[in-house]
Parts: structure tokens; sequence; C-alpha cells
């Protein structure tokens, strides 16, 4: 005798979510119909900008809008397109690693951000020493971690031990 009053409880919810998602639905789409106009608004607002910051600002955009369109979505041409970028950048890297010797003076003067494409990483040749676990030296630290078992134990031994000591005074 529950279950059916159960249910239709919750068929009525159901009936009242899917009018509320339709609800929200024509809402929606009256605020886009509404922005519609507010967006011709701005582009006229874009046509008169009101200083050269602006102005810079608005043509930047639209520069990286245009080539956000350009931009193609997954699949194999958008792979193909990256692998293309990738073979420019290696062949730009080793055009300036052999052009690197004879640029040095002219980087100095060019701020063009090629110039660390020239460099060479290097690193200091360190001699690898093998530690020795029962040698003391400055690089060695103690571990300690008090929830190892073994530290648990020397723990309790330790409080036997001090309250025997006090046991004896």
């Amino acid at each position: 005798m529950l279950k059916p009053h159960f249910s239709a409880h919750s068929d009525e919810l159901r009936k009242e979510a899917r009018q509320l998602k339709k609800e929200l639905q024509a809402i929606k789409q009256r605020k886009e119909e509404s922005s519609k106009p507010a967006v011709d608004e701005v582009k006229e607002v874009d046509k008169k900008p009101t200083n050269e910051a602006v102005a810079e600002y608005l043509e930047g955009r639209k520069k990286y809008e245009e080539l956000r369109k350009q931009k193609l979505k997954k699949g194999s041409n958008r792979e193909e397109q990256t692998l293309a970028l990738l073979n420019r950048f290696k062949s730009k890297l080793s055009s300036a690693i052999t052009d690197a010797p004879e640029d040095d003076v002219e980087d100095l003067a060019e701020d063009d951000d090629k110039g660390w494409m020239g460099h060479v990483l290097q690193f200091d040749e360190q001699t690898r020493k093998v530690k020795d676990a029962n040698m003391q030296d400055e690089d060695t630290f103690e571990i300690y971690d008090p929830r190892n078992p073994v530290n648990k134990r020397r723990r309790e031994e330790s409080k036997k031990i001090m309250k025997e000591k006090k046991a004896k005074r």
C-alpha cells in the first residue's frame, strides 16, 4: 500500500522536474535573444575605441580570435599540424646551434628570444661517491620514524626501564 503512494509521489516529482527544466530552457533562450542586440552594441563600441590602449587590445583580440578559428579540432589533421610545428621548432633549434658561435656579439644587441637556443647545457662533473652507511659525514642524516615497529618497541622498552628506575627510588 505504501509503494503506490511513493511511486505516485515520485512520478509527480519527475513531472515537476521536467516542467522546471522546460521553464529554465525557455528563460535561457530569452536571455540569448536579448543578448544578441547587446553583442551588436558591443561591436559598434569596438568600431570607436576611446583610447589607444583599448584599440590595441581589440586588435590583439581580433588577431587571436582568427588564430583560434584557424586551429583545427581533434583528429589526424591536428596531429599532423602539431608534428609540423615540432619539426619546424627542431630545425629552428638546430640552425640556432650551428649559427651560435658567429652571432654571440649580435645576440647581446638584439632581443629576439633566440639567444637561449644557441646555448649548450653543461653540467659540472661531480664524482659519484658511494655512501657507506657505517661512515658518518656531513651528508649523513639520522632517520627516525615513530611509526616504525622497531622504534615503537624501543620506546616501550625505554618506558619500562624508566618505570623500574622510578620504582627503585
